[in-house]
Protein backbone atom coordinates (compact mmCIF):
# COMPACT_ATOMS: atom_id res chain seq x y z
CA UNK A 1 0.00 0.00 0.00
CA UNK A 2 1.14 3.73 -0.67
CA UNK A 3 2.34 5.57 2.10
CA UNK A 4 0.14 8.13 0.70
CA UNK A 5 -2.93 6.16 2.22
CA UNK A 6 -1.47 5.41 5.35
CA UNK A 7 -2.91 7.00 8.75
CA UNK A 8 0.88 8.61 9.78
CA UNK A 9 -0.01 11.76 11.53
CA UNK A 10 -2.85 13.35 13.07
CA UNK A 11 -3.83 15.31 10.22
CA UNK A 12 -4.09 12.09 8.04
CA UNK A 13 -6.18 10.58 11.06
CA UNK A 14 -9.81 11.63 9.41
CA UNK A 15 -11.70 8.91 11.27
CA UNK A 16 -9.57 9.66 14.56
CA UNK A 17 -8.33 6.39 14.69
CA UNK A 18 -4.99 6.94 16.42
CA UNK A 19 -6.22 9.59 18.21
CA UNK A 20 -8.63 7.30 19.98
CA UNK A 21 -5.45 4.74 21.41
CA UNK A 22 -3.58 8.30 22.96
CA UNK A 23 -3.40 8.65 26.83
CA UNK A 24 -5.27 11.54 26.72
CA UNK A 25 -4.56 15.05 24.95
CA UNK A 26 -3.79 15.93 29.17
CA UNK A 27 -0.55 14.08 28.43
CA UNK A 28 0.58 17.45 26.67
CA UNK A 29 0.30 19.92 30.00
CA UNK A 30 -0.85 23.24 29.01
CA UNK A 31 0.41 22.99 25.68
CA UNK A 32 -1.85 24.65 22.90
CA UNK A 33 -3.30 21.91 20.99
CA UNK A 34 -4.82 24.41 18.13
CA UNK A 35 -5.36 22.36 14.78
CA UNK A 36 -4.29 23.63 11.35
CA UNK A 37 -6.69 24.06 8.78
CA UNK A 38 -5.80 22.29 5.41
CA UNK A 39 -4.73 26.24 4.14
CA UNK A 40 -2.46 26.51 7.18
CA UNK A 41 -1.10 23.49 6.78
CA UNK A 42 -0.40 24.00 3.23
CA UNK A 43 1.62 27.58 4.09
CA UNK A 44 3.82 25.84 6.46
CA UNK A 45 7.65 25.46 5.21
CA UNK A 46 9.42 22.24 4.59
CA UNK A 47 11.29 22.93 7.75
CA UNK A 48 8.00 22.72 9.90
CA UNK A 49 7.48 19.08 8.89
CA UNK A 50 9.49 16.68 10.92
CA UNK A 51 9.50 14.41 7.88
CA UNK A 52 9.39 15.03 3.91
CA UNK A 53 8.78 12.03 1.68
CA UNK A 54 9.91 11.92 -1.99
CA UNK A 55 7.87 9.06 -3.16
CA UNK A 56 9.17 6.67 -6.58
CA UNK A 57 5.89 8.63 -8.18
CA UNK A 58 7.93 11.98 -7.58
CA UNK A 59 5.14 13.18 -5.51
CA UNK A 60 5.68 15.40 -1.95
CA UNK A 61 4.54 14.27 1.16
CA UNK A 62 4.70 16.44 4.39
CA UNK A 63 4.27 14.51 7.75
CA UNK A 64 4.43 15.58 11.18
CA UNK A 65 3.85 19.49 11.41
CA UNK A 66 6.30 20.65 14.60
CA UNK A 67 5.06 24.43 13.88
CA UNK A 68 4.13 25.18 17.57
CA UNK A 69 4.44 22.81 20.73
CA UNK A 70 1.16 21.34 20.50
CA UNK A 71 1.15 19.78 17.19
CA UNK A 72 5.05 18.64 18.09
CA UNK A 73 3.63 16.69 20.54
CA UNK A 74 0.67 15.49 18.51
CA UNK A 75 3.43 14.71 16.35
CA UNK A 76 5.78 12.58 18.79
CA UNK A 77 2.43 10.56 19.73
CA UNK A 78 1.19 9.41 16.46
CA UNK A 79 5.09 8.23 15.27
CA UNK A 80 4.81 6.17 18.90
CA UNK A 81 1.92 4.63 17.27
CA UNK A 82 2.23 4.62 13.82
CA UNK A 83 6.45 4.39 13.09
CA UNK A 84 6.18 0.90 12.02
CA UNK A 85 4.59 2.14 8.92
CA UNK A 86 7.49 4.24 7.84
CA UNK A 87 10.56 3.01 5.89
CA UNK A 88 13.31 2.37 8.27
CA UNK A 89 15.73 5.05 8.06
CA UNK A 90 13.00 7.50 7.64
CA UNK A 91 12.20 6.44 11.33
CA UNK A 92 15.47 7.92 12.44
CA UNK A 93 15.34 11.48 10.51
CA UNK A 94 11.59 11.75 11.69
CA UNK A 95 12.06 11.21 15.00
CA UNK A 96 15.62 13.46 15.23
CA UNK A 97 13.54 16.56 14.00
CA UNK A 98 10.35 16.22 16.18
CA UNK A 99 13.03 15.30 19.37
CA UNK A 100 14.29 18.45 18.66
CA UNK A 101 11.45 20.08 18.40
CA UNK A 102 9.79 18.54 21.40
CA UNK A 103 13.21 19.63 23.28
CA UNK A 104 12.91 23.47 21.82
CA UNK A 105 9.17 23.76 22.83
CA UNK A 106 9.66 22.21 26.26
CA UNK A 107 6.89 19.51 26.14
CA UNK A 108 7.49 15.79 26.29
CA UNK A 109 8.27 13.56 23.73
CA UNK A 110 7.29 9.85 23.13
CA UNK A 111 9.26 6.67 24.33
CA UNK A 112 10.13 5.46 20.94
CA UNK A 113 10.98 9.00 19.43
CA UNK A 114 13.68 9.31 22.04
CA UNK A 115 14.66 5.58 21.41
CA UNK A 116 15.08 6.18 17.56
CA UNK A 117 16.60 9.53 18.20
CA UNK A 118 19.48 8.50 20.60
CA UNK A 119 20.24 6.12 18.11
CA UNK A 120 20.71 8.61 15.11
CA UNK A 121 24.58 9.23 14.81
CA UNK A 122 26.50 12.47 14.43
CA UNK A 123 26.52 13.94 11.23
CA UNK A 124 23.45 11.30 10.26
CA UNK A 125 19.94 12.49 9.45
CA UNK A 126 20.97 16.32 8.90
CA UNK A 127 17.87 17.09 6.49
CA UNK A 128 14.11 16.14 7.67
CA UNK A 129 14.31 14.80 3.81
CA UNK A 130 13.69 10.57 2.85
CA UNK A 131 13.77 9.41 -0.79
CA UNK A 132 11.97 5.97 -1.62
CA UNK A 133 13.78 3.66 -2.12
CA UNK A 134 17.18 4.79 -0.78
CA UNK A 135 16.55 2.28 2.11
CA UNK A 136 19.10 -0.16 0.53
CA UNK A 137 22.17 2.45 0.57
CA UNK A 138 21.28 3.32 3.91
CA UNK A 139 20.90 -0.48 5.10
CA UNK A 140 24.35 -0.86 3.84
CA UNK A 141 25.78 2.36 5.68
CA UNK A 142 24.27 1.33 8.68
CA UNK A 143 25.56 -2.36 8.66
CA UNK A 144 28.97 -1.07 8.69
CA UNK A 145 28.95 0.79 11.97
CA UNK A 146 30.31 -1.28 15.10
CA UNK A 147 26.60 -0.70 16.95
CA UNK A 148 24.83 -2.65 14.18
CA UNK A 149 28.44 -5.89 13.27
CA UNK A 150 31.72 -5.41 13.79
CA UNK A 151 33.21 -6.06 10.35
CA UNK A 152 32.50 -4.88 6.85
CA UNK A 153 28.94 -5.21 5.77
CA UNK A 154 28.32 -5.79 1.71
CA UNK A 155 25.29 -6.85 -0.40
CA UNK A 156 25.61 -10.53 0.35
CA UNK A 157 25.32 -10.23 4.29
CA UNK A 158 22.15 -8.45 3.23
CA UNK A 159 20.97 -11.07 1.39
CA UNK A 160 21.81 -13.78 3.64
CA UNK A 161 19.62 -12.26 6.53
CA UNK A 162 16.55 -12.18 4.37
CA UNK A 163 17.16 -15.95 3.65
CA UNK A 164 16.81 -17.02 7.46
CA UNK A 165 14.29 -18.74 8.62
CA UNK A 166 11.12 -16.93 11.10
CA UNK A 167 12.43 -18.71 13.96
CA UNK A 168 15.75 -17.16 13.40
CA UNK A 169 14.26 -13.49 13.99
CA UNK A 170 12.80 -11.74 17.51
CA UNK A 171 9.46 -10.53 16.00
CA UNK A 172 7.43 -11.61 13.30
CA UNK A 173 4.13 -9.87 12.69
CA UNK A 174 1.87 -10.69 9.80
CA UNK A 175 -0.12 -7.76 8.53
CA UNK A 176 -3.59 -7.34 7.58
CA UNK A 177 -2.56 -8.12 3.63
CA UNK A 178 -0.73 -10.69 4.29
CA UNK A 179 2.58 -9.77 3.99
CA UNK A 180 4.95 -10.41 6.93
CA UNK A 181 7.07 -8.35 8.34
CA UNK A 182 10.76 -9.60 10.36
CA UNK A 183 13.08 -7.88 12.71
CA UNK A 184 16.40 -8.16 14.82
CA UNK A 185 17.69 -10.91 13.25
CA UNK A 186 19.38 -13.77 15.03
CA UNK A 187 22.06 -15.19 13.19
CA UNK A 188 24.16 -16.40 16.32
CA UNK A 189 24.90 -16.23 19.19
CA UNK A 190 26.06 -12.68 19.38
CA UNK A 191 22.90 -11.31 17.74
CA UNK A 192 21.14 -13.30 20.35
CA UNK A 193 22.85 -10.89 22.85
CA UNK A 194 22.00 -7.81 21.58
CA UNK A 195 18.55 -8.76 20.91
CA UNK A 196 18.72 -9.37 24.48
CA UNK A 197 20.06 -6.13 25.57
CA UNK A 198 18.09 -4.19 23.22
CA UNK A 199 14.98 -5.69 24.79
CA UNK A 200 16.24 -5.08 28.31
CA UNK A 201 16.17 -1.18 27.30
CA UNK A 202 13.44 -0.87 25.04
CA UNK A 203 10.79 -3.77 26.40
CA UNK A 204 7.96 -0.87 27.74
CA UNK A 205 8.14 1.13 24.25
CA UNK A 206 7.50 -1.96 21.90
CA UNK A 207 3.50 -2.51 21.29
CA UNK A 208 2.30 -4.65 24.25
CA UNK A 209 1.14 -7.49 21.78
CA UNK A 210 4.74 -7.94 20.71
CA UNK A 211 6.63 -8.05 23.75
CA UNK A 212 6.04 -11.52 25.16
CA UNK A 213 6.54 -12.50 21.28
CA UNK A 214 9.86 -11.07 21.23
CA UNK A 215 11.25 -12.40 24.60
CA UNK A 216 9.80 -15.93 23.42
CA UNK A 217 11.43 -16.08 20.09
CA UNK A 218 14.98 -14.71 21.76
CA UNK A 219 15.19 -17.24 24.51
CA UNK A 220 14.14 -20.22 22.21
CA UNK A 221 16.95 -19.34 19.60
CA UNK A 222 19.59 -18.90 23.05
CA UNK A 223 18.77 -22.17 24.36
CA UNK A 224 19.15 -23.58 19.93
CA UNK A 225 22.65 -21.75 20.38
CA UNK A 226 23.52 -22.63 23.87
CA UNK A 227 23.51 -18.88 24.71
CA UNK A 228 22.93 -17.78 28.40
CA UNK A 229 20.06 -14.98 28.89
CA UNK A 230 18.95 -15.64 32.65
CA UNK A 231 20.71 -11.97 33.62
CA UNK A 232 18.12 -9.94 31.10
CA UNK A 233 15.60 -9.63 33.38
CA UNK A 234 12.85 -8.76 31.25
CA UNK A 235 13.24 -11.31 28.69
CA UNK A 236 12.52 -13.63 31.71
CA UNK A 237 9.94 -11.77 32.69
CA UNK A 238 7.70 -11.65 29.17
CA UNK A 239 8.52 -15.42 28.42
CA UNK A 240 6.92 -16.59 30.72
CA UNK A 241 4.34 -19.58 29.57
CA UNK A 242 2.81 -20.28 32.82
CA UNK A 243 -0.98 -19.72 33.56
CA UNK A 244 -1.06 -16.09 35.79
CA UNK A 245 -2.73 -16.86 39.20
CA UNK A 246 -4.74 -13.74 38.89
CA UNK A 247 -6.14 -14.55 35.00
CA UNK A 248 -9.68 -14.45 36.55
CA UNK A 249 -9.38 -11.15 38.22
CA UNK A 250 -7.61 -9.47 34.65
CA UNK A 251 -10.79 -10.85 32.80
CA UNK A 252 -12.59 -9.17 35.73
CA UNK A 253 -10.84 -5.90 35.11
CA UNK A 254 -11.90 -5.73 31.14
CA UNK A 255 -15.75 -6.37 32.39
CA UNK A 256 -15.65 -3.39 34.76
CA UNK A 257 -14.44 -1.13 31.75
CA UNK A 258 -17.39 -2.23 29.49
CA UNK A 259 -20.38 -1.56 31.98
CA UNK A 260 -22.84 -1.05 29.15
CA UNK A 261 -22.00 -3.60 27.08
CA UNK A 262 -23.45 -7.04 28.07
CA UNK A 263 -22.91 -8.71 25.00
CA UNK A 264 -19.30 -8.30 25.72
CA UNK A 265 -19.44 -8.91 29.13
CA UNK A 266 -20.87 -12.37 28.29
CA UNK A 267 -17.76 -13.47 26.22
CA UNK A 268 -15.86 -12.85 28.67
CA UNK A 269 -17.81 -14.66 31.07
CA UNK A 270 -17.40 -17.52 28.82
CA UNK A 271 -14.00 -17.40 28.18
CA UNK A 272 -13.55 -17.22 32.12
CA UNK A 273 -15.59 -20.67 32.37
CA UNK A 274 -13.45 -22.62 29.41
CA UNK A 275 -9.95 -21.51 31.29
CA UNK A 276 -9.51 -24.89 32.19
CA UNK A 277 -9.90 -26.62 28.90
CA UNK A 278 -7.60 -24.01 27.25
CA UNK A 279 -3.79 -23.47 27.74
CA UNK A 280 -2.29 -19.89 28.23
CA UNK A 281 -1.26 -18.62 24.90
CA UNK A 282 -4.36 -19.23 23.39
CA UNK A 283 -6.32 -17.47 26.50
CA UNK A 284 -3.74 -14.87 25.54
CA UNK A 285 -4.87 -14.40 21.72
CA UNK A 286 -8.45 -14.86 22.95
CA UNK A 287 -8.26 -11.40 24.92
CA UNK A 288 -5.80 -10.32 22.40
CA UNK A 289 -8.49 -10.50 19.61
CA UNK A 290 -11.43 -9.27 21.84
CA UNK A 291 -9.25 -6.25 23.16
CA UNK A 292 -9.31 -4.92 19.71
CA UNK A 293 -12.59 -5.67 18.67
CA UNK A 294 -14.18 -3.63 21.81
CA UNK A 295 -11.33 -0.85 21.80
CA UNK A 296 -9.77 -1.76 25.56
CA UNK A 297 -6.52 -2.05 23.66
CA UNK A 298 -5.58 1.70 24.55
CA UNK A 299 -6.06 1.16 28.04
CA UNK A 300 -3.06 -1.52 28.06
CA UNK A 301 -0.19 -0.13 30.30
CA UNK A 302 -2.54 1.77 32.35
CA UNK A 303 -5.43 0.56 33.59
CA UNK A 304 -5.32 -2.91 31.99
CA UNK A 305 -2.51 -5.25 31.46
CA UNK A 306 -2.28 -6.24 27.91
CA UNK A 307 -3.13 -9.74 27.49
CA UNK A 308 -0.39 -11.56 27.67
CA UNK A 309 0.47 -10.32 30.96
CA UNK A 310 -3.12 -11.04 31.59
CA UNK A 311 -3.04 -15.15 30.97
CA UNK A 312 0.27 -16.05 31.37
CA UNK A 313 2.33 -15.99 34.46
CA UNK A 314 6.23 -13.95 34.68
CA UNK A 315 9.40 -15.48 36.26
CA UNK A 316 8.56 -14.26 39.74
CA UNK A 317 12.23 -13.47 41.26
CA UNK A 318 12.84 -10.88 38.08
CA UNK A 319 9.65 -9.22 38.14
CA UNK A 320 9.70 -5.31 38.08
CA UNK A 321 7.19 -2.41 37.35
CA UNK A 322 7.94 1.19 36.73
CA UNK A 323 5.95 3.41 38.07
CA UNK A 324 6.42 7.18 37.89
CA UNK A 325 9.63 6.79 37.49
CA UNK A 326 10.14 4.26 40.86
CA UNK A 327 11.16 0.52 40.23
CA UNK A 328 8.85 -1.60 42.19
CA UNK A 329 10.35 -5.18 43.23
CA UNK A 330 8.48 -8.22 44.31
CA UNK A 331 10.42 -7.80 47.22
CA UNK A 332 9.17 -4.03 47.44
CA UNK A 333 5.74 -5.77 47.60
CA UNK A 334 6.10 -8.51 49.79
CA UNK A 335 7.75 -6.54 52.81
CA UNK A 336 5.01 -6.56 55.53
CA UNK A 337 5.12 -3.14 56.62
CA UNK A 338 3.76 -2.54 53.02
CA UNK A 339 1.48 -5.18 52.87
CA UNK A 340 -0.21 -3.73 56.25
CA UNK A 341 -0.16 -0.45 55.34
CA UNK A 342 -1.95 -1.45 51.89
CA UNK A 343 -4.51 -3.53 54.32
CA UNK A 344 -5.21 0.34 55.89
CA UNK A 345 -6.22 1.72 52.47
CA UNK A 346 -7.85 -1.24 50.79
CA UNK A 347 -9.32 -3.40 52.96
CA UNK A 348 -8.04 -6.79 55.21
CA UNK A 349 -9.17 -9.44 52.52
CA UNK A 350 -7.69 -7.86 49.84
CA UNK A 351 -4.13 -7.53 52.10
CA UNK A 352 -4.52 -11.14 52.61
CA UNK A 353 -4.54 -11.69 48.37
CA UNK A 354 -1.98 -9.56 48.14
CA UNK A 355 0.61 -11.06 50.55
CA UNK A 356 -0.27 -14.36 48.66
CA UNK A 357 -0.13 -13.13 44.86
CA UNK A 358 1.67 -9.82 45.27
CA UNK A 359 2.72 -9.28 41.87
CA UNK A 360 0.19 -10.70 40.20
CA UNK A 361 -2.31 -9.10 41.58
CA UNK A 362 -0.38 -5.37 41.51
CA UNK A 363 -0.27 -6.04 37.86
CA UNK A 364 -4.32 -6.82 37.45
CA UNK A 365 -5.43 -3.57 39.45
CA UNK A 366 -6.23 -0.27 37.54
CA UNK A 367 -3.14 2.84 37.78
CA UNK A 368 -4.18 4.95 40.48
CA UNK A 369 -4.25 1.91 43.11
CA UNK A 370 -0.38 0.91 41.60
CA UNK A 371 0.20 4.73 42.10
CA UNK A 372 -1.33 4.31 45.80
CA UNK A 373 1.16 1.15 46.73
CA UNK A 374 3.85 2.66 44.83
CA UNK A 375 3.77 5.70 47.56
CA UNK A 376 3.14 3.07 50.58
CA UNK A 377 6.84 1.52 49.32
CA UNK A 378 8.44 5.21 48.81
CA UNK A 379 6.56 6.31 52.00
CA UNK A 380 4.65 8.97 50.43
CA UNK A 381 1.08 7.17 51.95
Amino acid sequence: MSIAALIVDFYDDSTHETMSKIAAPAGAGNVNMSMLTPDQHEALPDTDFGLIILTKRASVLRKFPLNDPGNAWLSSQYFQHNHEKLAFPARFIAAKFIKQACDAYGVDSSPLIDAYAGRVGEGEANTNTFTEGSQSAWMLRKLAQREFMDKQADAAEINAATELPNEHFALVVRQGDGSIIRKYAMPDARHVKTAAEYFDKYAMALPAQHRHRFAVSVQNRAEDLGVDVSDNDLIQKWAGTDWNNNVQAHIEQRKSLLPRNPGARNILDKLAAALSETIPEDCASALETFDQATGLDRYYDGELADPHSSAMAKTASSWSADIDGQTITEADLRKEATIKKVGQYLGSTFARQFSEHPSEIFESLPMTEKVLIKQVISGEA
